[in-house]
């Protein structure tokens, strides 16, 4: 009878310490996949902030060059009003000034 308890004992001590394995195996499972996941969202957090990064300077530059056309249509066109002859201007400042004047 002795032995049958101590083989119980025994087996018990044995499950314990399989189940004590199992929570130590899972913790370092939890911490391994926690890691990982960590790991994950920093790569994919780099990764974004590299393509805001590029999609920041592309739009800098396409805002420059917009920018730049657009100056140099302005800087044409009032080259292009400098040049009108100042007969042509005051003909037309006039015709202006009559049709308020007759309004």
């Amino acid at each position: 009878m002795a032995s049958l308890v101590d083989s119980i004992i025994s087996l018990e001590k044995e499950a314990d310490a399989i189940v004590d394995e199992a929570h130590t195996q899972s913790k370092n499972i939890l911490k391994a996949s926690d890691d990982e996941i960590a790991r994950y969202r920093n790569e994919l957090s780099l990764e974004l902030e590299a393509r805001l990064a590029r999609f920041k300077a592309d739009e800098d530059e396409k805002c420059e060059a917009s920018l730049a056309a657009a100056l140099q249509e302005h800087t044409a066109k009032l080259d292009a009003l400098k040049k009108l002859p100042v007969d042509f201007i005051r003909f037309h400042a006039g015709k202006i000034i009559d049709r308020f004047n007759n309004w």
